[in-house]
């Protein structure tokens, strides 16, 4: 199959298009650091004139809420109309369980959405998007869990971590979270069998709590196991006071929040977790460079 792969050279673009050539797939990509922008429709309908399908990766997770709007709604739909008027087989969006908001208990494909920051809602908006050519091609949605990698967020959690700052929360809430190469497999499985108009929730088989997995991430750094606590409400103010980014609302939120996903609907396609989280772990850590105690 020959695919088009926008956001190909972002954190988990470089691993699906390394699945996917692994596959044997033919690769066409798409990514605005080789000069290809998703506001040029010429372009866009150019590329993919000789393609069979299109995977959409290309999105922005932080920052300015206009430029995120604009890119992750706007871009999408002109992915989409360009998939449409090229006659594409198949499209993938590559969504997130972030759509979900905050939830209690596990929640799978069927459990409702309560989108709640811009990035939330405008993933939520590029589903509906998608879903509006399904019928003249066969689209499928990929709600993925917070992915896991080498990238300045994981970086930046390791410091704190080694740093010895306390959770600005309890620690108990599941952290149920999936491997950027597990991830990347995923994707492709639903590429080559996911079928028309359906969503998969896209997650790794252990749920560890946050403090579970912390301790894990301070055993791989030859640290002395033990978290540390603060409660929310001072962490936001400490934040405020002292303009600390990691305890901005937003964030703590983003870190509290339950993780507790059902991931039957893509096993029956074919795809299981292969990496466990503490083989993950050293191999994150490995890349990202930090050196143990």
């Amino acid at each position: 199959m020959k695919v088009l792969i926008t956001g190909s050279n972002g954190f988990i673009g470089k691993y699906v298009t390394e699945e996917l050539l692994r596959k044997k797939h033919k690769v066409i990509e798409y990514d605005f650091v080789k000069k290809k922008n998703l506001f040029n429709k010429h372009d866009l309908i150019t590329e993919m004139k000789n393609t069979d399908a299109v995977i959409h990766l290309a999105g922005m997770l932080e920052g300015n809420a206009r430029e995120m709007w604009k890119l992750n709604v706007e871009g999408t739909r002109h992915v989409a109309e360009a998939a449409q008027k090229t006659k594409q087989k198949k499209l993938v969006f590559m969504s997130s369980t972030g759509v979900y908001g905050l939830t209690k208990g596990k929640v799978d494909e069927e459990s409702e959405i309560h989108p709640e920051n811009t990035y939330e809602k405008s993933k939520a908006a590029g589903e509906r998007i998608c879903m509006e050519v399904c019928g003249e091609m066969e689209v499928c949605i990929v709600r993925s869990a917070m992915v896991f990698g080498a990238n300045n967020y994981w970086r930046r959690m390791f410091g704190l971590l080694r740093e010895k700052y306390p959770l600005p929360c309890s620690g108990k809430n599941h952290f149920q979270i999936i491997y950027v190469k597990e991830l990347a497999q995923a994707i492709v499985k639903v590429l080559e069998k996911g079928k028309n108009g359906e969503i998969y929730l896209i997650a790794g088989k252990e749920k560890p709590t946050l403090n579970e997995f912390c301790e894990i991430i301070q055993v791989e750094l030859g640290l002395k196991k033990g978290i540390k606590h603060m409660p929310t409400f001072i962490s936001l103010i400490i934040g405020k006071l002292f303009g600390i980014k990691a305890l901005t609302a937003e964030n703590v939120r983003h870190l509290s929040k339950e993780r507790n996903y059902d991931t039957r609907k893509i096993e029956k396609l074919g795809w299981s977790q292969k990496i466990t989280l503490e083989k993950a772990m050293k191999e994150v850590v490995k890349d990202i460079g930090i050196k143990k105690e």
